[in-house]
């Protein structure tokens, strides 16, 4: 397992565990298998929806219907990581279902420009496995699409804990009806998750000033007493905002 140290604005070392090449081509194949599911129900959707074509015609396929298709087949292919890294911040849902993530080599989430670069070299090179090659002789675990982005891929786990109630005993913490009047806006729930996913790559005084930041914050933003957020409250109300 490697470990791919970055030093942040704040002057903190935060450590992060790379991704190897079995657990990104795992990811990979469970994303290629969504778009070729994606793809067929569009080719039934074009095909038989709007040109009503039948399984006896579509050897005739032309036209209009064969470029529709093949652009929405592209479309699929190119767009589909490019997509799902802005909307859950470096994920897709292969690389959610192993715990990867895409993130800028200074550690920042990842950007539209570089998920462009990335995925672009992705669409040509993967094709005839350089991708993969790439990543088992470079030191840093990247393809030639992250090398050029200045992205890497990382692996982060972590395990929602239970909230403990007033009496010192640990609840269910989707059971929590208390807190649901709790709200994250959709940023705030992408920001918590990034800390909550890298918090165990952090020495104690960092994660300490983290949570006192999120604390003083969401104190303000919930009118409650900052004290009264600590890290398992965090993960909580994450766990009731997803």
């Amino acid at each position: 397992m490697k470990i791919y140290s970055v030093l942040t604005p704040a002057n903190i070392e935060v450590e992060y565990r790379l991704a190897g090449a079995g657990s990104r081509l795992a990811a990979f194949v469970i994303d290629f298998t969504i778009q070729l599911i994606i793809c067929l129900l569009l080719a039934i959707i074009i095909l038989f929806g709007i040109y009503s074509y039948t399984f006896a015609t579509l050897d005739a396929v032309e036209g209009f219907a064969l470029s529709f298709l093949i652009v929405s087949v592209f479309f699929v292919y190119f767009c589909y990581f490019i997509i799902f890294e802005m909307i859950l911040t470096g994920q897709t849902p292969g690389k959610k279902i192993f715990g990867l993530r895409v993130i800028s080599d200074n550690g920042q989430p990842v950007s539209l420009s570089q998920s462009l670069v990335r995925n672009l070299f992705k669409a040509v090179l993967d094709i005839i496995y350089i991708g993969i090659i790439v990543i088992m002789f470079s030191e840093k675990h990247k393809r030639l699409g992250d090398m050029v982005a200045g992205t890497i891929v990382v692996a982060e786990h972590y395990e929602p804990i239970p909230l403990r109630d007033r009496s010192g005993n640990f609840s269910n913490v989707s059971s929590l009806e208390q807190f649901k009047h709790l709200q994250l806006t959709q940023e705030e729930v992408d920001l918590l998750h990034i800390y909550e996913a890298r918090k165990i790559y952090l020495p104690d005084y960092a994660k300490s000033e983290l949570v006192a930041e999120w604390a003083s914050y969401l104190a303000k933003k919930w009118n409650i007493d900052a004290n009264l957020v600590d890290d398992e409250l965090l993960v909580a109300v994450l766990k009731l905002n997803d």
